[in-house]
Parts: C-alpha cells; sequence; structure tokens
C-alpha cells in the first residue's frame, strides 16, 4: 500500500511548466501560505501514522502545484518532504532533471532541477542554477540555492556565497524565510545581518499575520548577534516594546504563541516573578502541550539536581526511580507530545536491571510498533530493539529476527551516506567511519544474538564482512577485534576467541567509564566469560587482561582528536563587553569549550566546567573561555545567571561556523602557549575525573614544546 501511494503521488505532480511568462516573487501569495498553514501544521502531522502523513502531503502539495503552477513553495516543501520523509527522492531527481532538458528556457525549471541535484550531482546543480541567473535576473531564488551550494562542502567558497546571499535580501528585503535566514547566520557578514534586521524589523511594524509576527523570534536573534555586549540592554528594552504590541495584536494566543511570549520574556531580562506567572498560565491553559511539558520539566530539574558523580550507584538509583515515577506522570499529562508516549519510556529503562521481563519486553514491542507505524523505516528500531532485549538477555531468538529486518535497511542507510559528492576529504572520513560503525554494530549484535540463541550457523553469513582486513580508523579497531573474538566463540575456536578479546582490549582507545552509576563493558565480560569457560584462573586473568605500556603518544589519544585546521585568530567581546584576542593571550595554554543553551550533553558537561574554572582562574599560565554558538543570543546571559555560572562566555557563532563544515557539541579545544591548536575533544563521557583529566592535558602542553 504505502509503496503505491508513493508512486501514483511522485508521477501525478502538474506539470510546472505553464504560463512560464510568470516567476515566483519573494513571498508567495496569500492563498498559498494560509493552505500550507493550515493542511500541513507539523503538530497535525506528527499525529498521523507514516502512510498517512506521506499521503496527506502529497494530496495538499500536489493540489496546490496544480492549482499555482508558478508559485515556488509547494514545490520547495515537496522537495524537502520527499527528501526526508520518503525513498522516492531519486525519482523526483530524475523528473526535474528531464523536465529541465524539455524546458530550458524556464527558469523555474532550472531552478528545481538544480535545488533537487544539489550533493547528487552537484556540478549540474551549478549550471542549472547559473543557467535560471543568466535567464531571470531578478528570479531571486536562484541566488538562496548558490548561496547554500557555497557555503560548505567541497566547493566552498564564503565569499560567494555571501555574495549571492546578499543579492537575494537586496531583492527580498525583510524576508522571512526561515532558509534565507539560516544562510544568513552561515555566511552573512555584520553588515548584511545588521540590514536584514533593519529591514526586517520595518516590515514587522506593518504586519498583522499572526504566522508572520512570529518572525520577532528570528528578529530578536540578529539583533542581539548585530549589537555588541554593551548594548544589549538596549536591545532587550526593544524586546520588551515588541512584547507589549505582540500581546495586543492576539487576544486568543495559542500555545505556540505563548511560547514565542515566553521566549521573548526571557529574551528581555524579565524578572523572575513575570517569568513564573507565564509559566503558570501556560501550565493552566495548555496542560497537554509541549510547551506546557518543557515548563514542567524545567521545574522538575531544578527540583531534582542529577548526582554530580557518576560512580554512585546508590545515589543514581535514587534519582532514577525518581525520574521514572515522573515520566509516568509526563506521558499521562502531555499528551500533546508525541514522543513521551512513543520512545520515552522504553530509553528510560533500557538499562535498568530491575524491570521485570513481561513489562521490559511489552515496552519493547510498544516501541517498535510506534517506531514503525509513525516513522519513516529506518533500521534503529530494530537495532534499538534487538540490543535492548540482549542486554537483558530476554526472547534472544526475537533480537535475531529483529536484526536480519534491520541488516537491508542498513545496507540502504549506507547506500545513502555514500551518494553526496559535495562532502569535503574530512567529511568523507567521517562518512567511512560511519559506515564502519554501522557494520560493525550490526555484525556485533548479531553474533551477541547468535550466541545467546544457540544459532551458531549464523556464522556463515557474517565470516567475510568479520573476517576483512581491519578499519583505517584506530577508534573502530577494537570492534573489529571483539567481532572476529565472538565469530570465533560462535565456531568454538575458543584459543582464536581469547587471541582476539585480547587484541580487542589491547586495542581500544579507552577504558569505559560509568555513566548513571553503572559501568557496563561488554568487551570485558565477555571476555572473562570465555576465560572462565576454558578453566582460566582469577590470578592469570589479571596478568592476561592487563594492556601493554602504551606510548605516551597513544594514552594522549582516547577521545581526543587532533585538529586538522589552524585555530582562527579571533578578536570576540565577551557577555560583559570585554575583548579576548587570540594573540595577546600567547603564553598561556588556552582550553576553549564550544556550547548552547539547548545542548543536553552541553548542560551535564558545563557544571564540571564551572568547578574546572573556579579552580585555574587565577592561575597566570592558564586561560579558560567558552564559545557559545547560540543563534537565539539573548537567551545566554538570562541561562547564565539562572545557573550561577561565571566562565566568560563569547559569542562566536559566525566564527564557528565558519571555521568548521558542521559540528557537534560540547567540544573542547586546547590551544598551546604557542597559540597552535593541539587538541579537540568531542562530547561529554561524564568521566569521573573529568576536572583533573582537562587540567593534566594542559599542564602536558605547558612542560611540553610537542604537546602530549
Amino acid at each position: 500500500m504505502r509503496a503505491s501511494i508513493l508512486a501514483i503521488a511522485i508521477f501525478s505532480l502538474a506539470g510546472i511548466c505553464s504560463a512560464q511568462s510568470s516567476l515566483p516573487g519573494c513571498e508567495a501569495r496569500p492563498e498559498v501560505r494560509q493552505a500550507l498553514q493550515e493542511k500541513l501544521r507539523s503538530r497535525d502531522l506528527d499525529k498521523l501514522k507514516y502512510v498517512d502523513r506521506v499521503a496527506l502531503q502529497h494530496a495538499v502539495l500536489d493540489d496546490l502545484i496544480a492549482k499555482y503552477p508558478r508559485e515556488l513553495e509547494p514545490y520547495r516543501r515537496l522537495i524537502s518532504f520527499v527528501h526526508y520523509e520518503t525513498d522516492d527522492y531519486p525519482a523526483l531527481q530524475a523528473r526535474y532533471r528531464e523536465q529541465a532538458k524539455q524546458h530550458p528556457d524556464d527558469p523555474l525549471a532550472l531552478y528545481l532541477a538544480g535545488a533537487v541535484l544539489f550533493h547528487a550531482d552537484t556540478p549540474e546543480s551549478i549550471r542549472l542554477l547559473d543557467a535560471a541567473n543568466a535567464k531571470a535576473p531578478g528570479f531571486v531564488w536562484p541566488n538562496l540555492k548558490l548561496a547554500d551550494v557555497y557555503s560548505s562542502g567541497k566547493r566552498v567558497d564564503k565569499k560567494k556565497a555571501a555574495e549571492y546571499l546578499a543579492a537575494f535580501f537586496t531583492a527580498c528585503p525583510g524576508s522571512t524565510d526561515r532558509g534565507a535566514h539560516w544562510m544568513l547566520a552561515q555566511v552573512g557578514d555584520s553588515t548584511l545581518q545588521t540590514r536584514v534586521a533593519t529591514d526586517l524589523r520595518k516590515r514587522l511594524a506593518s504586519e498583522t499575520d499572526l504566522e508572520e509576527l512570529k518572525q520577532y523570534e528570528t528578529l530578536w536573534g540578529l539583533e542581539f548577534r548585530t549589537h555588541p555586549p554593551q548594548e544589549h540592554a538596549a536591545v532587550r528594552q526593544q524586546v520588551s516594546e515588541d512584547l507589549k504590541r505582540l500581546e495586543a495584536l492576539n487576544s486568543k494566543p495559542d500555545d505556540d504563541w505563548t511560547a514565542l511570549l515566553r521566549k521573548g520574556y526571557k529574551q528581555s531580562g524579565a524578572p523572575e516573578a513575570t517569568l513564573t506567572a507565564l509559566d503558570d498560565r501556560i501550565l493552566k491553559e495548555f496542560p497537554s502541550s509541549e510547551t506546557a511539558f518543557g515548563v514542567a520539566n524545567e521545574r522538575w530539574k531544578k527540583v531534582h539536581k542529577e548526582p554530580e558523580d557518576q560512580n554512585d550507584a546508590k545515589a543514581w538509583a535514587a534519582y532514577n526511580q525518581v525520574h521514572k515515577e515522573a515520566l509516568k506522570g509526563w506521558i499521562r499529562d502531555f499528551t500533546d507530545v508525541t514522543y513521551l508516549p512513543r520512545q520515552s519510556w522504553f530509553f528510560e529503562i533500557f538499562n535498568d536491571d530491575a524491570v521485570p521481563e513481561k513489562e521490559g519486553i511489552a515496552a519493547a514491542e510498544h516501541f517498535l510498533k510506534a517506531e514503525l507505524d509513525y516513522d519513516r523505516p529506518a533500521s534503529n528500531p530494530y537495532l534499538d530493539s534487538a540490543e535492548y532485549l540482549l542486554q537483558h538477555k530476554w526472547e534472544t531468538k526475537r533480537a535475531l529476527e529483529l536484526l536480519h529486518k534491520a541488516q537491508p535497511l542498513v545496507a540502504k542507510e549506507i547506500d545513502e551516506e555514500g551518494r553526496d559528492d559535495n562532502r569535503t576529504a574530512d567529511k568523507q572520513e567521517e562518512s567511512e567511519k560511519y559506515v564502519v560503525y554501522e557494520q560493525q554494530n550490526l555484525a556485533g549484535l548479531t553474533l551477541r544474538a547468535a550466541r545467546m540463541a544457540g544459532k551458531p550457523v549464523e556464522a556463515q553469513a557474517l565470516r567475510a564482512s568479520v573476517e576483512g582486513p581491519p578499519p583505517k580508523a584506530k577508534t573502530r579497531e577494537s570492534n573489529y577485534w571483539l567481532n572476529r573474538a565472538r565469530l570465533a566463540v560462535l565456531e568454538n575456536r575458543k584459543a582464536d576467541g581469547l587471541t582476539y578479546y585480547q587484541l580487542a582490549l589491547q586495542t581500544r582507545v579507552s577504558p569505559p567509564t560509568p555513566w548513571h552509576g553503572k559501568l557496563e563493558d561488554n568487551l570485558t565480560d565477555e571476555a572473562r566469560l570465555l576465560w572462565k569457560d576454558i578453566g582460566g584462573t582469577e590470578v592469570a586473568w589479571n596478568v592476561w587482561s592487563k594492556p601493554p605500556a602504551a606510548k605516551p603518544a597513544e594514552l594522549a589519544e582516547g577521545r581526543w582528536e587532533k585538529p586538522k585546521k589552524p585555530i582562527p585568530s579571533f578578536e570576540l567581546a565577551d557577555l560583559s563587553g570585554k575583548t579576548w584576542k587570540l594573540k595577546t593571550l600567547e603564553g598561556k595554554t588556552i582550553l576553549i569549550n564550544l556550547w548552547a543553551t539547548w545542548c543536553g550533553p552541553c548542560n551535564a558537561e558545563l557544571p564540571h566546567f564551572q568547578k574546572l574554572y573556579e579552580k585555574v582562574k587565577d592561575r597566570p599560565d592558564f586561560q579558560i573561555l567558552t564559545f557559545n554558538i547560540d543563534e537565539d543570543l539573548g537567551l545566554v546571559e538570562p541561562f547564565m545567571k539562572d545557573k550561577g555560572y561565571t566562565f566568560p562566555v563569547l559569542p562566536a557563532y559566525s566564527l564557528v561556523v565558519n571555521l568548521l563544515d558542521g559540528y557537534a557539541i560540547p567540544q573542547n579545544w586546547v590551544v598551546d602557549p604557542q597559540g597552535t591548536w593541539r587538541w579537540t575533544q568531542i562530547g561529554f563521557d561524564g568521566a569521573p575525573d573529568w576536572i583533573e583529566s582537562m587540567i593534566q592535558r594542559m599542564e602536558a602542553l605547558k612542560k611540553s614544546e610537542g604537546g602530549l
């Protein structure tokens, strides 16, 4: 049923090439905007099952394209929807490529083909977009797409991207297009951002459409970013004035509108009593909404602090029990938050050894059914469910069945991963690591399931992939030997298994650390089990499993990486207005943390970072800084005050996105006293010795000119 619906929808699109004399302008016509807002609201779509959601989006978009074949927004929505929610993107690419061939003089046909071919045939995408520009210089949308093309990747040219983006905003001053504003944050210089902010404020001053007025959130972010910190008080006052107008314009606000006001009041620096009263109002008037859940969750976390020591099993057990009871209430009460009943309980009990088997299996089946019903087919629900069953040693044959269902989906995802023709060498390396991880993870889970289910025949299908050459990435070598060991054990080659387990122990880049009071180490557990199985003693085990003495460079790696680019010579003002320059910090070892207020792992790491800052802030040889990458910069100062953090915060969104072609946070950068960027740590692992190991790494750079 699913495949037939998609096939019909894709190939029943209205032709785009009628009425070629007209071209889309800066804005969709009001009736198109209204139809999209009313019929394709994201909250309504999220409640639909996958098949129904796909069918509805096709029906609405096909109808709009048939009625308004020269309006662009339905096409853009179709491209995005087909790309991210279906497997039919290659068919759409082929269709638009063919239409461009048939209508080479139609700028709209050229644009659509250029848009869908980006990342698949990027040179052709550029050619088509340039052709659309040449044929209709007043048609603004090819400029925006070309800015996207040149903003990152193999053909990155920030200057060219900025020029195309400036051309778009020159033609469309005050545009509220979300893609254009996202690109503005990526490549727009301060002059352009200031001009766009001025134009957007002018437009919103006379706007009455409530949906368009929500763009005040975008405007506030722009104005905070384009004003120095010492002028932020004036910006906050302007936000306060905007809020008065917004409240007067909407006498019957829904929860989305109230969420906008809530964010605005936080950025305005409103007193705590005002924010508390607004939150109380949200809980009362929109009790089942996602906004209300955000309020309730924030309040709960303020009362119930996570234990700081990841080793403290007793404290974490107590915390987890209280959190489970709270989650049950949230699932019951916040019925508009669809991911709560679908996913949250399953992941809450994923590592809980006290869950009864019947209850645990029911939770896994509920999770799997919800994922299959509501989301695009993917491997993760099968892999997660199988790993969960294996973790608890329940229904291992069922786990094996789930892994067989995951296998073709993993293969498809790996194939899709390899289609991007615009990757830099660094991104290609990351992609190859991802592929190795996916293959190793599937093979490892399958071998574990086969052993636990007593199905050694499963080894035959896996032998070729498991026994291939070791991966190039050192971070994946340990898993390679682990799977070799699992395969050997499954085939009753116990001596080989011990050899491979030992290699796996010796090549892992860092030992596992406790998380939420538990230490999980499948590698050691499996190796020890085999050791005991062949009659090995505990004394001999301690000798056999001890890692060899490692070279200093090997010890230094762990979860750290060597940067592949030099750090830019930055000059940035912190939230207090103090200017920091890399050049004036020479002679000091510098630690820079990258974070954002909305980042969960960042919020877990920052309390430790604050303690580190307090411990070393008076040392003349160290300097601790943070680069904040919030686009809504006005939220950062209230966040710092609420948390009681005192470390320096340098707004650095533009610097980071220009330096890194994509990024993950949190990150920690260590710069030596000569100003050379030596190390990058990505992610937060909750290690009990996090503060001490960070100081040790900084000390080592101070002592040794070459670093660790």
